[in-house]
């Protein structure tokens, strides 16, 4: 490579980067799932996971909301909307690191190429975009491993092959390519607040909305007689009815003295 031009390094890099893209793992991860990871970066404190593949290709329905992108026009330099992150590339290297490329549905703007390149549904954005907002490309790095680590948590996220949408019937050619999409939902919450459970009569509080519990570290024991310790991830989960809307809000602390 030493030994190649600046145009032939580029040309190769491009090249190796459509060929990971060709046989990556596909993920589909849904709005509730999303907000479920990015609220795991938010939390920070979680297990960071190795990639489960050499390359994959997420998308997230809806975008990653947490980051925001203002969109500049650039023949008027006026505001005309905003953008969010609707996928992300990985593809690891041979030296174990990890390179990451983002997409969005909202080309203007952002992009670095046009919106036939790779044939996707969305386009590359440009890297510097990535350093617009607190936390860097570091936060999409988070938001990854946080992805990585949820859906290793079968208690918390059903993961099961795409199917065809019947709203939308394709070919029947494409039916095999369609269930090769890993898809990453939130288990539903099964559990109904309002009635009794041990023939207990006391009415637990009906809640209004789905909320978010955040996970945490603990000192799990084991071992003979629970003589041993290790500290063990509690994952997050989701509250509340499963037919009632997911709400996110800021956690606060207050400290009393």
């Amino acid at each position: 490579m030493a030994a190649h031009s600046q145009y032939e390094r580029s040309m190769e890099a491009a090249w190796n980067s459509a060929d990971n893209l060709a046989v990556a793992q596909l993920w589909w991860i849904s709005r509730d799932m999303t907000a479920l990871a990015e609220d795991t970066v938010q939390a920070g404190d979680f297990p960071k996971m190795d990639a489960p593949a050499q390359s994959g290709l997420i998308f997230f329905d809806g975008g990653i909301q947490t980051v925001t992108f203002t969109v500049i026009d650039d023949a008027t330099g006026r505001k005309v909307g905003a953008a969010h992150v609707s996928a992300l590339f990985w593809q690891c290297d041979g030296d174990g690191d990890i390179e990451l490329m983002g997409f969005t549905d909202h080309p203007c703007g952002l992009t670095e190429c046009d919106a036939k390149s790779f044939s996707l549904p969305v386009v590359k954005i440009t890297s510097d975009v990535f350093n617009r907002h607190v936390g860097g490309i570091q936060w999409f790095y988070d938001l990854l491993h946080a992805v990585w680590a949820l859906s290793a948590e079968p208690h918390i996220c059903e993961a099961k092959p795409a199917k065809p949408n019947m709203e939308h019937p394709l070919p029947p050619r494409f039916d095999p390519e369609i269930r090769k999409v890993k898809m990453l939902v939130l288990r539903e919450n099964l559990h109904r607040p309002g009635g009794s459970a041990d023939d207990d009569e006391r009415v637990r509080r009906e809640y209004s909305h789905r909320f978010i519990v955040r996970g945490f570290w603990r000192d799990q024991v084991y071992g003979p007689n629970h003589s041993l310790r290790r500290r063990q991830w509690i994952p997050p989960f989701v509250k509340g009815p499963s037919d009632k809307p997911l709400i996110c809000k800021e956690t606060v602390r207050i400290w009393k003295r």
